[in-house]
């Protein structure tokens, strides 16, 4: 038997007939999750249709008239030299953090799930980084990161390692790096967390098969732990980046994208463009540039990260 025969298509039954006969079929569902859908179109929804439209206007900020300029936003922006130099620093500054958090997340989780003393005190200590607010921990490193008083320049001349402070966020080479460490101190202990919850999900009895077969921890590790925890890591990381791309608060804490503008992302430069300078449909313009980028490394990443048909 075929399959044709053994599925065979109901005569007359168009497509539009069949989707009001699944709606019929489960009104009660679609009811009941109509309030949550209305909710997110007008909440989320409408500010990023509102955000292209806005794209497409010169709208200064003192004023309520618009002018309808096209892709005008968009040929400016990717012809100036400030844009590259944009991408290149929310780069450097979305792949340093989520590097570093995914590395300290994975080598924390893997000690707090041994069975270490004062592990339940650890794990709840872990979490004090993330539930601190987070313009409150970016102060507290910018007063660590002080050429004349702070902590850890105190600690340095102390060792002798320097002769006199350092004025990390000043320094327009290396003040991203001080900026990069604060968010991830901010951001491994949920990484952490994250991972933890995946590995304690491992069956134990797969360590123990690969420990009589000689295993040592290392191609525990890289043959069981990480294989197992695919799907973790590709969430976790994936939200990282996205909150990474989009911080803002520990940058203008500490730098305010300075100095000359060397710790500036392209978030920064939305709101320094859109709302301190008034030009709302620029600053529109860079907004929907980088939810593209945004939505483009999301469809790529889980592409290549599934590929061969695994399920997340």
């Amino acid at each position: 038997m075929s399959l044709a025969d053994e599925y065979p298509k109901t005569d007359g039954e168009s497509r539009l007939s069949q989707s009001i006969t699944h709606l019929r079929q489960n009104r009660r569902a679609y009811l009941l999750i109509a309030p949550a859908a209305v909710f997110l179109l007008a909440v989320v929804g409408y500010p990023i249709l509102e955000t292209f439209r806005l794209s497409l206007y010169r709208s200064p900020a003192d004023s309520t008239i618009e002018t309808f300029v096209g892709l005008q936003h968009y040929v400016e922006i990717v012809n100036s030299d400030i844009f590259y130099r944009l991408i290149w620093q929310t780069g450097r500054w979305v792949l340093a953090g989520v590097a570093g958090k995914t590395l300290l997340g994975l080598l924390i989780a893997v000690h707090l799930k041994n069975d270490i003393a004062g592990r339940k005190f650890f794990r709840t200590a872990f979490l004090i980084p993330w539930g601190i607010p987070y313009a409150i921990s970016a102060v507290v490193f910018r007063w660590i990161e002080h050429p004349q008083f702070g902590y850890l320049n105190a600690v340095l001349l102390k060792l002798g390692v320097i002769d006199q402070g350092i004025g990390i966020l000043g320094n327009p080479d290396i003040a991203w790096l001080g900026v990069v460490v604060a968010d991830i101190w901010i951001g491994t202990p949920f990484m952490a967390i994250i991972f933890l919850a995946g590995l304690q999900s491992i069956p134990q009895d797969l360590y123990e098969a690969a420990a009589i077969d000689g295993a040592e921890r290392w191609h525990q590790f890289r043959y069981i732990t990480l294989p197992q925890l695919k799907s973790v890591i590709l969430m976790a990381t994936l939200l990282s980046t996205i909150w990474t791309f989009v911080s803002f608060d520990v940058i203008w804490t500490m730098t305010g994208g300075g100095p000359i503008s060397t710790t500036a992302t392209l978030v920064i430069h939305i709101y320094q463009v859109g709302l301190q300078n008034g030009n709302l449909g620029r600053g529109a313009a860079y907004s929907v540039i980088g939810f593209l980028f945004l939505l483009l490394f999301a469809i790529v990443y889980l592409r290549v990260y599934t590929r061969g048909g695994d399920e997340l």
